[in-house]
């Protein structure tokens, strides 16, 4: 491959294990860069893949829980606004977060499962704040009914498209003997606050919430510029020199390994609304994320199983 970037496999598997001694990814036994690696046969694709290796972020429990704590933090500023000294904002930071009603995200079909699960018992362990904060969202959407003055505060994992939110937001829940929906809430209490804080932020993801649910405030640990898709035109993953063929090699080694186009829906070869993302929590794979990253079957060797 005479004329591409070099990035050999010592050097890429040493900085692997580097990572694995500094505990910020975990032993091959949960990812594993050998076998991954072994999927590509040829020396043409193996220089495609150790690119897109070398640009897979993978969040450990620890640097998941920093991301999200500093996107929740970056809240204070918001409450330091109107205050006059240090004191002042300290002790509004505080009241803020005492009347915080925080509730999680859900699916289409809402299980005890879903990641933003996580992330409500993390306002506790992480965060300090109380256990009668964290509710279900139907929970949530009865305490800011009877209480409007407190704010809403829902936390997430990740945020893709931003479909999952807006779902959310608009779903309606039983409350009493009325039907209604954070969306409804909001527009018939407009001095009730609604945040939302998720780890990891997709631009696309942000702009479809800022677009759709107007009254939600957006504070996420680390925004993704869309250049960190695999499948952007000025993708950060590959080198200069490779990026106008890289989105040709993730369709051709993914229909070699049975991945199907979907038209970017769950497991289609781009990934869920055609990201291309190359990242991966400790507790799960996003469906925006390459599925070459996590796909087991056809005899293909995943880099890190979903859960």
């Amino acid at each position: 491959m005479a004329g591409y970037s070099h990035l050999d496999r010592p050097f890429l598997l040493g900085k692997l294990n580097s990572l694995v001694d500094f505990h910020l990814w975990p032993p091959e036994a949960r990812v594993d860069p050998r076998r991954w690696l072994g999927n590509f046969r040829n020396d043409a694709d193996a220089v495609y893949a150790h690119h897109l290796l070398n640009g897979f972020t993978y969040l450990s429990g620890a640097m998941t829980a920093e991301v999200f704590s500093a996107g929740f933090h970056s809240l204070s500023s918001r409450c330091a606004q109107s205050a006059a000294d240090f004191p002042t904002a300290a002790r509004l930071w505080r009241s803020f977060c005492d009347s915080l009603i925080i509730t999680h995200v859900t699916g289409e079909q809402p299980n005890p499962s879903d990641s933003g699960a996580i992330f409500v018992r993390m306002m506790r362990t992480v965060v300090g704040l109380r256990e009668e904060q964290l509710f279900p969202p139907d929970g949530a959407l009865a305490e800011a009914t009877a209480t409007p003055s407190r704010p809403v505060l829902f936390v997430d994992d990740f945020v893709g498209s931003g479909n999952q939110f807006v779902d959310t937001w608009k779903r309606s829940y039983s409350i009493g003997a009325t039907t209604t929906s954070f969306k409804a809430l909001a527009h018939a209490s407009p001095s009730t606050e609604f945040f939302y804080c998720p780890a990891i932020c997709t631009a696309f993801g942000a702009r479809n919430i800022r677009t759709k649910c107007p009254a939600v405030h957006l504070s996420p640990g680390h925004l993704l510029p869309p250049e960190y898709s695999a499948l952007h035109p000025a993708s950060v993953i590959w080198p200069d020199d490779m990026r106008a063929e890289g989105a040709a090699f993730i369709e051709r080694t993914s229909r070699a390994a049975g991945i199907p186009d979907l038209g970017g829906q769950v497991d289609d070869y781009r990934g869920f609304n055609r990201l291309g993302l190359t990242l991966a929590f400790s507790h799960s794979v996003p469906d925006a994320t390459l599925p070459l990253f996590y796909w087991e079957g056809n005899g293909w060797h995943p880099l890190v199983r979903r859960r």
